[in-house]
């Protein structure tokens, strides 16, 4: 239960990989909160040893691969003592008074699951922090921040505070996706199982951007093949198998031309991204295919592997109250919400989305 709107409530958890360069500036933004988890993704470049020196009060989970985004904060989560938990990117800040305004926007609206500040560029520019969801047409429009609290199918993860029961309620991050998209699957799952997603511009974060690991060749690469397969993933979750087929395919026939006309150009950036997300795809492809063994094996039984998304969502006769902000064991996620328009709707007209 959260008790007031006091920082006690939360759990920080940070994500680190290969972030040494960040790590001072980091430390700088979580000395203030008394609950500080770091995980890091085996790191070779000091980075777990710098916060332990400049964070001495941080919890420190040390892995010994890089399992991915996702993994590595559903392990961090299952440590979190707290009804409140905050994941930040390491190249993100947010001042103590921006999270005890996201505390109290949770307080004020029990319905909903997660929060997202405004978060900012180092230009003063704002980054899109919420939209709708990524399979969603929408017309092309410079991004706006709203004026006030409002529900959204999708919210920037670079920095998110949860209520940690209802991140353990739908199953935490799913761990297919290694980085890209695992933000959007949460919050379109979030909102499956009754909580809204709530996006809060009177608090506020700066996040770099793209800096949360050292930059070279093989993270370059790395980071766009991860993005063409976490794609994959989505749209064949959200839109169809045949949608995902579409999709490498237009990849596959892209690739080839395209590596060849950035290598002619000298283009590296370019060239980069279109070798990892031809391989990416070709690679997504490869893999549905049901390749048969060499080896002989005795006849298995045939097991359904059961997902979150065979589990009915809960009965609407199962609420939780408006006067509080927590779910009683056994009670399920469905709720009453004050909010009464979307996000999209936000975009579209520059108003007042959530009733006072």
């Amino acid at each position: 239960m959260i008790n007031s709107n006091s920082i006690e409530q939360v759990t920080i958890i940070c994500v680190t990989y290969k972030s040494r360069a960040l790590i001072e500036s980091l430390a700088d933004t979580l000395r203030p909160f008394p609950h500080v988890l770091i995980i890091d993704n085996g790191s070779d470049d000091g980075a777990a040893s710098a916060v332990r020196r400049l964070l001495p009060h941080a919890r420190i989970i040390e892995r010994g691969d890089n399992g991915g985004f996702g993994k590595a904060n559903n392990e961090a989560m299952a440590e979190v003592r707290t009804p409140l938990a905050l994941l930040l990117n390491p190249d993100c800040d947010i001042k103590p008074d921006g999270l005890l305004t996201l505390i109290d926007t949770l307080q004020r609206y029990p319905s909903a699951g997660m929060v997202a500040p405004q978060s900012w560029r180092e230009n003063q520019k704002p980054q899109k922090s919420f939209r709708r969801a990524f399979y969603d047409l929408c017309p092309r429009a410079p991004y706006r921040v709203a004026d006030a609290t409002c529900s959204a199918q999708w919210l920037n993860g670079c920095c998110l505070l949860l209520r940690t029961e209802a991140f353990r309620y739908i199953g935490g991050f799913d761990e297919r996706f290694f980085l890209f998209y695992e933000d959007d699957d949460l919050c379109l799952r979030m909102q499956r199982a009754g909580f809204e997603c709530l996006f809060e511009p009177a608090a506020n974060a700066w996040h770099v951007g793209g800096a949360s690991s050292a930059p070279s060749v093989r993270v370059s690469f790395v980071k766009s093949f991860h993005y063409a397969r976490s794609r994959h993933l989505a749209i064949r979750e959200y839109q169809g198998a045949g949608a995902g087929w579409r999709y490498l395919l237009k990849l596959m026939l892209a690739a080839l031309p395209l590596v060849l006309v950035y290598g002619l150009l000298l283009q590296r950036r370019h060239f980069i991204k279109w070798v990892a997300w031809g391989a990416s795809a070709a690679a997504s492809a490869l893999a549905q295919f049901p390749w048969p063994s060499r080896a002989i094996r005795a006849q298995a039984p045939a097991l359904r592997p059961v997902s979150r998304r065979d589990v009915e969502p809960a009965s609407p006769a199962s609420r939780v109250s408006l006067s509080r902000s927590y779910l009683e064991p056994g009670e399920g996620p469905t709720v009453l919400s004050k909010i009464r328009r979307n996000a999209d709707q936000v975009q579209a007209r520059n108003e007042s989305v959530v009733e006072r």
